[in-house]
């Protein structure tokens, strides 16, 4: 490979701090995840190779060195392949800016594009059934602030199907609450969307925010000291609830819930109530119809509906019957 004197650290800076904010207008999820993969990258290069962070070079972003990190991540860390993926697909978004900057690396750079992604298992998905559903938004104990604040939040997330990192960053000025009420949400990669609100979510809603006089600029469901919750807040809360829900609903103790079984249990019920896929696409903000189609394939309702309205066909029995013995088969062929 060839060396090419270039200030590496600079550009990892340049790549956060200008092209991926301001012109690729990245959501600071993504900032995020992406950041997370370059620091244990040159983590990675500094304990292998006794490589300083602030001294990476060209030749140190080598397919082989980011291959051996790749299965360090999931050697020593348990990295599914999911996970794995995603930090190869920041690298290699790294790269193509690279490569917009100096494309005389495009020699050196080959072998990292050409890494390519390992196969997933694609897995079932898990939601809730209704009763199931009902149990968990019962649970929270509405004598408490943060028990009032838990059930007016899971409504809001069964209600709109709404990733964890979207309820994070509502406020107040987010909602309407008038006859057909709404929520605005923005998602992944900043696109905005509009979910219509049930009634009694409009009641909720409509109280939460009187009995707490919020302010349009303030957090819809903030921590206890009115700052903006975390994701692992959420996560434990929903353990909490759960485990409490599991003594109205015994069938949630074989269940492993997180926030985004919630997401899926919406589009779930959604479709089993009729709406077109085309319409849960745009409720759950897919960018794609076909994110939407698994919820298809996992509605075992539906295929049993399908399977009851079926006949079973009216044919001969086709197995084969062989004449003679298997000798004088055998020496037929």
């Amino acid at each position: 490979m060839k060396t090419i004197k270039i200030n590496l650290p600079a550009l990892i800076k340049k790549y956060f701090f200008e092209y991926l904010p301001l012109q690729r207008n990245c959501s600071p999820n993504t900032l995020s995840a992406y950041g997370r993969t370059f620091a244990l990258f040159l983590k990675f290069l500094q304990q292998y190779h006794n490589v300083r962070p602030d001294r990476v070079e060209i030749d140190d972003l080598s397919a082989k060195n980011v291959i051996d990190f790749l299965n360090d991540l999931q050697k020593t860390r348990g990295n599914a392949n999911s996970t794995r993926n995603a930090r190869l697909a920041a690298i290699h978004s790294f790269v193509n800016y690279l490569l917009t900057v100096h494309p005389i690396l495009a020699g050196n750079m080959q072998q990292v594009m050409a890494i390519s992604v390992k196969k997933t298992t694609k897995k079932i998905l898990n939601f809730l059934s209704q009763e199931e559903m009902d149990a968990v938004l019962a649970s929270p104990n509405d004598k408490s602030w943060c028990g009032r604040r838990n059930r007016v939040l899971l409504e809001v997330m069964y209600n709109t199907g709404a990733r964890v990192s979207e309820i994070l960053e509502l406020k107040v000025a987010n909602v309407r609450l008038e006859t057909n009420g709404m929520i605005h949400l923005t998602g992944k990669g900043r696109k905005e969307r509009t979910v219509p609100l049930w009634k009694d979510t409009i009641k909720l809603l409509r109280k939460w925010i009187e009995s707490n006089r919020y302010s349009s600029d303030s957090y819809l469901f903030p921590n206890n000291r009115g700052g903006k919750m975390t994701r692992s807040a959420i996560a434990k809360m929903l353990t909490t609830v759960v485990e409490t829900a599991k003594t109205q609903c015994p069938t949630l103790k074989s269940q492993k819930i997180s926030p985004h079984t919630l997401r899926h249990t919406t589009a779930m019920h959604l479709l089993q109530s009729g709406v077109d896929i085309t319409v849960i696409a745009m409720w759950l903000g897919h960018e794609r119809i076909e994110t939407t189609n698994i919820y298809l394939s996992a509605d075992m309702t539906m295929k049993e509906k399908a399977l009851q309205a079926m006949q079973p066909p009216k044919t001969k029995d086709m197995r084969f019957r062989p004449k003679g013995s298997l000798l004088e088969l055998l020496e037929s062929q």
